[in-house]
């Protein structure tokens, strides 16, 4: 127990207890369960934190919207799916604008009708002449049915320094079909990677395929729109961030679709200005709205069911199209978000698991350590947001809080096995000697209790009853015992009230020890404040009709306050909680001292000088007391300051004055006075003691080298 006690081992203790939460939490890492935490967190962090105006403004979208199949509808013109002349349309239009790229998130790789060659090879030959046109693959893994054509011509180089990069190899793929791929500026791959809860946040930006390498669709159009060569392209891939597993984390700037971060256009009014330009009629959208933009085509209406889950879908949904657009401008903004690396988590995790467990301890309280649980957390979260809003870096989330989490939990728990066996052992110890309160002041600061012994400032109370064998012989041994434990029950009571411990009970006599085993500035006004209680309340309770037929027992108690030495003390085999020392002894002649004067709480010079400002008092003689050779000044203790009766006070005021004329050796005029005092009040000890004493000295004289200290030859 006294090893628990001490900080380093509780410093220890700490330790290992964070040391295990940290590998809980390292497990979790390993097991990419701590993605549970991670994903939605980083959502959250995209909608609170996101720059809707970094969005490139050269990136928009031509959307195939209900408002647009609405219209052909209408017109009885045509049904969906759409001639191809239709997209040719759109491709000789943004050619005479000045697109830069046209990058078309559909599906080619079928003819419509086997025997519309003519609208198929006119969008192949708009593809051809446009010559920034790019078209959309999905690839497949195993055998699933797509087709195997070989695509060399238009793959990239694949470089060694891509080998931090997550290259999928896939042997099937959906291709635009016959001239349209032939055609195209560049084949990009739509392929998407969703998280186990079905969410888009990341994506791979190269994929291989029979042994060449394609890049991903939004990375097509931005080598297209840059012109990039093969070896600008491997420039700029070792210039892109991934994360730890190669995949290239998504920059979202904000909700999708027509309200959110790009610029859409209804395809439909954008096929009727062409028409509008054909007919020499001024168009309703001019081609120069797409003057060196990236124009990314796709289907925004409900029925092409081309909507991705994405962090923002929570919003509304949110077009696949416009996945690529953000890709894209990520790539063209110089946008990207990085990732901590990998063993920042193992990091953190540590880190925070060790600093939780050790503060816990550290603090030892429940309340505050929450507290500190609940900053780390939220500062932490602060530090994350600063992070990703400033800087677009997103540091561990679900880690460094899980090891808060856990390091605190571990931490609880096994300071509730470890503290709840000393709380209750210590509880049993001190229960018999201290108030509950004081008790559990002890619990609540353990550290400042030592039980191996430790010098302290104190003050001890011992009190005994007047008489009390005389009054047991008249009494059966029961009827002793009965008594003696209600006179017990009262007396204690109120010493544990003031916060005293009970040392020990010797016969009739009490002793107690204010200050100890907790510090405190303020035992020698509670050790006082519970003597005159003591005597008030047995004074009521002996004036009890029900308490009058038996003995009335009458206390005497000595205070004296000082060092000693408290803990543990005795044998191997035995030990009891005591205090010992020359300042515990003189309490106990001090309330032998009570006979002498007839009184009935007396207290030191030390003990009166801490609480002079608090009590009444008077001073009743320097004396030696046996055994010891240096003389004390003593008083008598009477009650509280302000509660002193004027009859009792103007008494006192004639004691003090016979007393100093008793100290220049005028016994005559003392004795007149002690003499004044008794005829007033008859049953005063101290002036009855002293009219005694100077009848005495005024007979005999003083003895040679009379220094007016009286010496106590009994106990």
């Amino acid at each position: 127990m006294r090893d628990l006690l001490k900080s380093e081992s509780k410093f220890s203790l700490s330790l290992g207890v964070g040391a295990v939460a940290a590998l809980v939490v390292f497990f979790f890492i390993a097991t990419n369960l701590v993605s549970l935490i991670d994903r939605p967190a980083l959502d959250n962090m995209f909608r609170l934190a996101s720059h809707p105006q970094h969005a490139d403004t050269s990136v928009v979208i031509a959307a195939i919207d209900q408002k647009s199949l609405n219209f052909f509808d209408r017109q009885q013109l045509v049904g969906w799916p759409w001639p191809r002349e239709f997209y040719a349309i759109l491709v000789d239009y943004f050619k005479k604008g000045g697109a830069k790229a046209v990058i078309f998130d559909m599906d080619f790789s079928n003819r419509l009708n086997i025997q519309d060659t003519e609208s198929d090879d006119r969008f192949a030959n708009s593809i051809e002449s446009s010559a920034n046109v790019v078209l959309a693959s999905v690839l497949i893994g195993g055998d699933s049915g797509g087709t195997r054509t070989p695509i060399s011509r238009i793959s990239l180089t694949r470089q060694s320094g891509y080998g931090r990069l997550d290259i999928p190899d896939l042997t099937s793929a959906v291709l635009p079909a016959g001239r349209f791929m032939q055609n195209c500026r560049q084949l990009g791959v739509a392929n998407y990677i969703v998280d186990v809860d079905g969410v888009t946040r990341r994506i791979p930006l190269l994929f291989q395929y029979h042994g060449t390498v394609l890049p991903q669709l939004a990375l097509a159009g931005f080598a297209v729109g840059e012109n990039y060569s093969a070896a600008d392209m491997n420039n700029f891939l070792h210039a892109i961030p991934t994360d730890r597993n190669g995949d290239y984390l998504i920059n979202w700037y904000g909700k999708g679709g027509p309200d959110g971060v790009f610029k859409y256009y209804s395809i439909g009014a954008l096929i009727v200005s062409a028409a509008q330009i054909m007919e020499g009629r001024p168009p309703e959208v001019s081609p120069a709205a797409f003057k060196d933009k990236y124009v990314i085509v796709g289907g925004s209406a409900v029925g092409l069911m081309d909507f991705k889950a994405t962090p923002f879908t929570i919003y509304e949904p949110y077009p696949g199209m416009e996945i690529h657009a953000t890709v894209l401008s990520n790539f063209l903004q110089g946008d990207f978000m990085r990732e901590a690396p990998l063993w920042i988590s193992y990091a953190l995790a540590a880190i925070f698991a060790l600093v939780i467990s050790w503060a816990f301890f550290k603090i030892g309280k429940i309340t505050p350590s929450s507290l500190v649980v609940v900053a780390s957390i939220a500062g932490y979260i602060v530090a994350v947001f600063i992070a990703f809003y400033n800087y677009s870096l997103w540091l561990p989330f679900g880690a460094p809080i899980l090891s808060i989490i856990l390091g605190f939990s571990f931490s609880g728990a096994v300071s509730y096995v470890t503290e709840g066996r000393r709380r209750r052992e210590l509880r049993r110890v001190f229960n018999r000697y201290m108030s509950p309160r004081v008790v559990d002041e002890i619990l609540t600061h353990p550290n400042e209790l030592e039980l191996g012994g430790k010098e302290m400032e104190a003050t001890v109370f011992f009190s005994d009853i007047k008489n009390f064998t005389g009054l047991s012989e008249k009494m059966s041994p029961r009827e002793v015992v009965a008594n003696l434990n209600n006179y017990f029950t009262l007396t204690c009571d109120i010493v544990l009230d003031h916060g005293g411990m009970l040392d020990k009970y010797i016969g009739d006599a009490i002793m107690a020890v204010f200050g100890a085993p907790l510090q405190s500035d303020k035992h020698a006004i509670n050790a006082c404040l519970a003597a005159i209680e003591v005597q008030d309340q047995l004074k009521k309770y002996y004036s009890l009709d029900e308490n009058k037929k038996g003995p009335v027992f009458e206390t005497r108690i000595g205070l004296n306050s000082g060092k000693m030495v408290i803990g543990n003390i005795g044998s191997l085999k035995r030990l009891d909680y005591t205090a010992i020392g020359d300042n515990v002894n003189l309490a106990s002649r001090l309330e032998g001292v009570n006979k002498e004067f007839g009184t009935k709480i007396i207290v030191s010079e030390s003990t009166y000088e801490q609480v002079k400002d608090s009590i009444e008092a008077r001073e009743l003689d320097l004396i030696k007391v046996k055994g010891k050779q240096i003389p004390i000044r003593i008083y008598e203790l009477i009650c509280e300051k302000g509660k002193l009766p004027v009859s009792q006070a103007y008494l006192i005021g004639m004691f003090h004055e016979a007393l100093y004329h008793y100290r220049l050796r005028k016994w005559k005029k003392a004795s007149e006075i002690f003499r004044e005092i008794l005829r007033i009040s008859p049953d005063d000890g101290p002036s009855k003691t002293y009219a005694a004493r100077c009848k005495m000295l005024e007979k005999t004289g003083v003895p040679k080298g009379w220094d007016r200290v009286f010496v106590m030859t009994t106990k």
